[in-house]
């Protein structure tokens, strides 16, 4: 399907830095190069590497209109597409989740690593862009870690996001919850989300988190955007508006995550933005992801 698409591009962007003799292309000044940090995947999206990589068969909690499929996930020509499309999608179970799921009426993307190829503290990179904003007003596109399955329940989960009603910002996230059943209660351990402005998101922007045991840091186009330290999240010296308990650091090993979504109805004007100028399919492309192991903790596996 997404070969007759028109969404397609070519990469030779005006703006554009080609890096070595394979037109690598990130951002002027790109190295690729970060002291402490050893590049373990270098993902161009060749092909779909089912050694790293699962197509997700959920959805996004009560949050999501649409249920992520194997369709819903494509790589072609160099290039990663998470779709969203107006179909009926039947009542299944879900792997992912283990439970029933209900019918949805639109399907959409989601990529995870692999339970084998777990991740703890690193740096993760991608090139990415979302769909047109002229066509695209209501969506939610993202790379991200996440876990909320070890005992006891940790919900961990650290952020890049980006909205098709706020088309030049990106949300930078930290979400943190103990046995938290839903993200309302995770505000207990404080809401560490910021929308940040950064120009257009439909165009191509290159993202990065870096996550340690003492910070995570969040990147756009080589620059630093956002900090978060322990200092800032122990309830020193008073908790933060709302914050009932300290938030620590994620110190659990994590999936890293892409998707690609659209909100429901009762969500979607205070996140993702409303869908009524959507034109479906709808894509979010990625160019590359590149994962570093933090050399003092070193990744298995890779």
């Amino acid at each position: 399907m997404t070969k007759s698409l028109p969404f397609l591009i070519s990469l030779s962007l005006c703006t554009a830095y080609a890096h070595g003799e394979d037109n690598f292309i990130a951002y002027p000044g790109y190295s690729g190069n970060y002291a402490g940090y050893t590049l373990k995947v270098d993902e161009r999206f060749n092909r779909f590497n089912s050694g790293l990589w699962q197509k997700g068969d959920g959805a996004v909690g009560h949050e999501s209109a649409c249920r992520f499929t194997p369709q819903g996930v494509q790589v072609d020509k160099g290039v990663l597409n998470l779709i969203v499309n107006k179909e009926v999608v039947p009542a299944s179970w879900s792997e992912n989740h283990q439970q029933q799921k209900r019918q949805y009426d639109y399907s959409c993307g989601e990529l995870r690593t692999l339970p084998t190829k777990a991740i703890k503290y690193g740096r993760f990179e991608t090139r990415m862009k979302t769909p047109a904003r002229a066509s695209a007003s209501g969506y939610i596109s993202s790379l991200f870690t996440y876990t909320n399955t070890d005992t006891p329940r940790e919900w961990e989960e650290i952020d890049i996001e980006l909205e098709g009603g706020r088309p030049d910002k990106f949300q930078a996230n930290l979400i943190y919850g103990l046995d938290a059943a839903s993200w309302t209660q995770t505000r207990d351990w404080g809401a560490w989300e910021d929308k940040i402005q950064i120009g257009p998101v439909d165009e191509w922007r290159v993202f990065a988190i870096e996550w340690t045991p003492t910070f995570i840091k969040w990147y756009v186009d080589g620059a630093l955007v956002k900090t978060l330290d322990q200092s800032q999240l122990d309830c020193k010296p008073a908790c933060a508006p709302g914050q009932k308990n300290p938030t620590p650091i994620p110190d659990n090993l994590t999936s890293l995550m892409m998707n690609f979504w659209i909100p429901n109805d009762e969500i979607q004007d205070v996140f993702g933005g409303n869908k009524k100028g959507n034109v479906y399919p709808m894509v979010t492309q990625y160019d590359w992801l590149r994962i570093y192991q933090l050399d003092e903790h070193p990744l298995t596996n890779y």
